[in-house]
C-alpha cells in the first residue's frame, strides 16, 4: 500500500498503459482519476471500484487548456488534493511522412506535446500548495 491516501490523475487511463497504471495504483491504495477522451473511461472506473478502490472519470481532451483546468479542479473537489500526475495520453500515426496530412500532424503534436505542457502546468500550480508530489 505504498500509495495509500495519495490522489493520482492518469491521462489516457481508459486503455493500455494508462489503465494498467490505474489498476496498479488502486492496488497500492491510491485514489485515481481516469482522464481520457474515450467515454469508456467510466467503465474502467467501475472496474476499479469493484476491485475496492476509489476512482472517478473526467472526460478530458488533454490538448484543451479549459478541460485540463477542469480536470484539476474536479480532482481537488473530489479528493481534496493532487499527489501524482501521470501524463500518459498520446497518439501516433502510422502513415509515412510524405502521406501524413498537416492536420493529422498538428493533432498529434497537440496531444503529445501541448497536452504534456498543459497537464504539467496546471498540476504544478496545485502541487505547489502541498508538501510532496510527483509528475510522471
Amino acid at each position: 500500500m505504498k500509495l495509500a491516501g495519495k490522489v493520482a490523475i492518469i491521462t489516457g487511463g481508459a486503455n493500455g498503459i494508462g489503465k494498467a497504471t490505474a489498476e496498479l495504483f488502486i492496488k497500492q491504495g491510491a485514489n485515481v482519476v481516469i482522464a481520457d477522451i474515450a467515454e469508456h473511461g467510466g467503465l474502467v472506473v467501475e472496474e476499479l471500484r469493484s476491485a475496492g478502490g476509489e476512482a472517478i472519470f473526467v472526460k478530458t481532451d488533454v490538448s484543451s487548456e479549459v478541460e485540463i483546468k477542469k480536470l484539476i479542479e474536479e480532482t481537488v473537489h473530489s479528493f481534496g488534493k493532487l499527489d501524482v500526475m501521470v501524463v500518459n495520453a498520446g497518439i501516433g500515426n502510422a502513415a509515412p511522412t510524405h502521406e501524413l496530412s498537416l492536420e493529422s500532424w498538428q493533432k498529434m503534436m497537440n496531444i503529445n506535446l501541448t497536452g504534456v505542457f498543459l497537464c504539467d502546468k496546471y498540476a504544478i500550480k496545485q502541487m505547489l500548495k502541498q508538501p510532496t508530489c510527483s509528475i510522471y
